[in-house]
Formats: C-alpha cells, structure tokens, sequence
C-alpha cells in the first residue's frame, strides 16, 4: 500500500520485517517478506486457499508441517501447502532468517503489516500475536484458521468474533501500518 514502509523493526528484539517484493511488484501473483526473527512464532494455523515457501537464510527453524517437526538449516526450503497446519519458530538462541513467498497473496500483505506494526508498538504478545479480536478479524480476512481443531467448528465463533471485532473497530489494514488505502 502506498506510503507503507518496507521495513518493521522491532526494538525491544532487535528482529525485523523487510517486505521485499509486494503484489504490486509481481502483478498480484506473489507477496515476499524477509524475516529476522527470534522471538515472533505465530500459532500453528492453516490457509486454505494460498501456500507458503520459507527459505532459511540464516539460523536454524523449528518447523511444524502435518503434525511432523524438522529442523531447516542455511538453503533449505520448506513449503507449507493450502489446508495443512504449520508453524515455526527459531530454534536455538540464534535469530533465524528467511526468506517468505506466499502464493497467492490474497489479504496477507495487509495482515503481515497490521500484525508488525501491533508486534513493533508494544500491542502484541511477545510472540507478536495481537489480541484475540484483531487475531480472529485478521483469520477471517485470510481465510486462515488454527490447525488442530476442526474448521467447521471453527466457521461459526471466527465469524462472530470477526462481526464483533468490526462493529468494535478492529480493521484487517490500518493507515497507520499500511499508508493510505489505494483507490482507482
């Protein structure tokens, strides 16, 4: 989004976001984010309509796919496929660097820059998880659920939590994070 930076740094934990190739750049086909991380681990969750490429380029990952855990070191790349559950984390005391393709990119780039700027303002767990309302707004938004517990039992609350969080003002993309909304 226009006015948006390329780059979330997050003091406190000396990680980073580097946003090195938006839909804008590719033609809606892919966004790319660079990760330097320690601390940030989403949940283990699911997209059902998009995938992700992880290349790690530094550190090591603990990585979650299917309910099997591995270890990805420096050239190695794992692909989180739609409708399976994945997560990871850094694995050591080291940060863990990676590079981030998600195909296609639907909502993402909006929900990476809101998620990073809550992380950087001191408005997310210290994982970088926001608070249930934004999390549920935002899933619902990507289509994403959490891996582990029946989607179809998950539709009804996610989508209450995500008409609540509306009528209460949460937002998939805030100007703040993401610049102005782009018209035309």
């Amino acid at each position: 989004m226009a006015g948006a930076s390329d780059v979330v740094e997050i003091e406190r934990t000396g990680e980073r976001f580097v946003f090195t190739r938006r839909p804008r750049d590719t033609n809606g086909e892919l966004l790319e984010i660079e990760f330097y991380v320690k601390e940030f681990a989403p949940p283990a969750h699911i997209h059902l309509k998009l995938e992700e490429r992880v290349e790690v380029l530094s550190g090591r990952a603990r990585v979650w796919i299917g309910g099997e855990e591995s270890i990805a070191g420096p050239g190695e790349t794992v692909v989180f496929p739609s409708g399976v559950g994945h997560t990871f984390k850094a694995d050591g005391d080291d940060h863990l660097r990676f590079r981030c393709q998600v195909v296609p990119p639907m909502q993402m780039e909006p929900l990476f820059e809101t998620i990073f700027g809550l992380y950087r303002d001191g408005k997310a767990d210290r994982r970088g998880q926001p608070g249930i309302l934004q999390n549920v707004l935002l899933a619902r938004e990507s289509d994403s659920y959490l891996a582990g517990v029946p989607i179809w039992l998950q539709k009804p609350p996610v989508a209450f939590g995500a008409w609540l969080a509306k009528r209460l003002g949460y937002r998939l993309r805030y100007d703040k994070y993401s610049g102005p909304a782009q018209t035309g």
